[in-house]
């Protein structure tokens, strides 16, 4: 028998094996959420399931924490003042891994606690627990100031001026709880503005119009409603954040839960309640996520575009029908908002086309061609309820932007066949091309933009209506440049371009000019590609820190919007 030798030294224990860090999965198929692996979500079959030939089906079964329900209000009062310091704080996760972070015991606090002097609401149940069922709903407009160096944002409507809105409650339950209220007037009235941007007595917001489409299944409500929570979560002096962060996610989960529904039984024909609860959706996403997850409703959405203009398979109606006349009438009645959801849509679109390189979901400058010109923003013609003497800037205004979204287009056209190789000449002959149809668009713009160029900030004593077109003009101007310096950056495959190309130094530099002296207030949140694309493009360290500066001033809006790792110069 041999014996161990006493000198030996003992082998070292073999590493523990330490799993890799990752987000909680909530919304896979069956077999991703047992193996805990990241879902695409794919249909009919995700990749994952895919690969390993597995089955995939989709129980349709989500674990988001939801709130406990609400008590009365003094017992929920003392309550809350109690646990307010432990969830008052702020904890940074994504969607997938914040969906159900009440484990740490958060999600016990009562989602009352910090209503009560928040809203007023009528036909609803009050703060003091007396219910009351009138047929409409007035929102109250509540206070959430913001303040930009010398500007203050307006939070009470058009430039502080008091708004109350009323819509029947058609489709919806005759008793809303407070909460549900509170968020679906804080979408309507704070996140609307946010969205839309260019919120102004002469420019309509059509996001207040959306309560026209919803019906009795709750998906585009409840997408308000998560909107409005999430941006509450996120605003920095929120205090309960947990709270309005549950509700949230629980509204987001009950919504993305019946959409799987729709589309896995095939239930209804598209709409625009669905287009319209797929595009929140996306913005639902860049608000609350740090990943691109939203690209995957915009995929969802571009498939609901398609269909409603797709022709119809099956024996049309006649014209005599009843089913026609209610469908025309329909039609006739959602016309501008349907208009609006087209350049919606094509917003996201492109803003996605640019920074995957993929090239647009749908085709065409469709937005022209489907929604008859520009509605988003700046003006939206469909809802103008007066005529205004800047009308006529403002729609050549509209449709410079149409011509610089279809040059965005193809911009993008020209990174996806770049990536998948080109030759020298070809890939100069596309530059030279989009390089042509960028100086083209200078040379044809507009009186306004004439004006803008011998400006280098807004002229002290501007009257509302300069003031407004000056704004805009500027928000294209700068997308204008940025186009520029974008393509230069695909073309030389580089970055900080400005240290070697005169021309991109001095894009650049008007670029930050016109956003750091026209863009204030909400108004920054339009232009945050061109101020992305110029700090990549700069070396300039001061010009680097001006943009990390206006970065940082801009998440007290409630969004997320982060540091950019900039090149330094050596």
């Amino acid at each position: 028998m041999v014996k161990p030798d006493p000198d030996a030294r003992p082998k070292a224990p073999a590493p523990v094996r330490q799993r890799r860090w990752h987000s909680r999965v909530f919304t896979g198929c069956v077999n991703c959420r047992r193996r805990h692996v990241k879902c695409d979500e794919g249909t009919p079959s995700c990749s994952n399931c895919t690969r390993l030939n597995l089955t995939c089906n989709f129980d349709r079964k989500f674990v988001f924490k939801a709130v406990k329900p609400t008590g009365t209000p003094d017992s929920t009062s003392n309550k809350g003042d109690k646990t307010s310091p432990t969830s008052s704080e702020p904890r940074a996760s994504s969607r997938s891994g914040s969906a159900s972070s009440g484990e740490d015991g958060t999600d016990e606090l009562n989602a009352k606690a910090s209503f009560a002097d928040l809203v007023v609401v009528r036909g609803s149940r009050s703060p003091s627990g007396v219910k009351s069922s009138p047929p409409g709903i007035s929102f109250i407009s509540e206070d959430f100031p913001f303040s930009h160096k010398s500007h203050i944002l307006p939070s009470k409507g058009h430039h502080g001026t008091p708004l109350v809105y009323k819509y029947k409650a058609t489709g919806m339950p005759q008793q809303i709880d407070s909460n549900d209220t509170l968020y679906l007037h804080h979408f309507l009235e704070t996140v609307s503005s946010y969205l839309i941007i260019y919120d102004t007595p002469s420019n309509s917001n059509p996001y207040r119009q959306l309560p026209g489409l919803m019906s009795n299944s709750g998906l585009l409500r409840d997408t308000m409603k998560a909107l409005g929570a999430m941006h509450i979560a996120g605003l920095p002096e929120t205090r309960n954040r947990q709270v309005h962060h549950s509700a949230a996610m629980k509204a987001y989960g009950n919504v993305v839960t019946q959409l799987r529904d729709t589309v896995t039984f095939n239930h209804g024909q598209p709409t625009l309640e669905l287009l319209a609860t797929t595009l929140l959706l996306c913005m639902f996403e860049k608000m609350s996520a740090n990943d691109a997850s939203w690209k995957i409703h915009l995929v969802g959405a571009a498939q609901i575009f398609q269909s409603l203009y797709s022709p119809r398979v099956g024996h049309p109606s006649t014209p005599t029908g009843s089913n026609s006349n209610m469908e025309l009438s329909g039609v006739a009645h959602t016309l501008p908002l349907r208009r609006f959801l087209v350049s919606l849509m094509a917003y996201l679109d492109v803003a996605a086309s640019l920074a995957t390189g993929q090239g647009p979901l749908i085709q065409g400058d469709y937005w022209e061609t489907f929604g008859g010109g520009w509605e988003y923003n700046m003006g939206v013609p469909s809802f103008a309820q007066a005529r205004s003497p800047a009308d006529r800037t403002m729609a050549q205004i509209r449709q410079s932007w149409s011509r610089i979204m279809s040059i965005q287009t193809d911009i993008s056209k020209f990174v996806k066949i770049e990536r998948e190789g080109l030759a020298q000449h070809q890939r100069d002959m596309y530059y030279n091309d989009l390089s042509y149809r960028l100086r083209n668009w200078q040379a044809s713009a507009p009186d306004i933009y004439l004006r803008l160029e011998g400006l280098e900030s807004m002229p002290v004593g501007a009257s509302a209506e300069e003031f407004e077109t000056l704004t805009a003009a500027s928000c294209i101007q700068v997308y204008a440049l940025s186009c520029s310096v974008y393509l230069d950056r695909v073309n030389t495959r580089k970055i900080g371009n400005a240290a070697n190309s005169p021309v991109i130094s001095a894009a650049v530099s008007r670029i930050l000019t016109l956003i750091f002296n026209f863009q204030s207030g909400i108004n920054q949140l339009a232009v945050l590609w061109p101020l992305l694309t110029a700090g990549i493009a700069t070396v300039d360290p001061e010009q680097q820190n001006n943009i990390r500066q206006r970065l940082a001033s801009m998440r007290s809006f409630g969004f997320k919007v982060g540091d950019i790792q900039l090149p330094t110069s050596s």
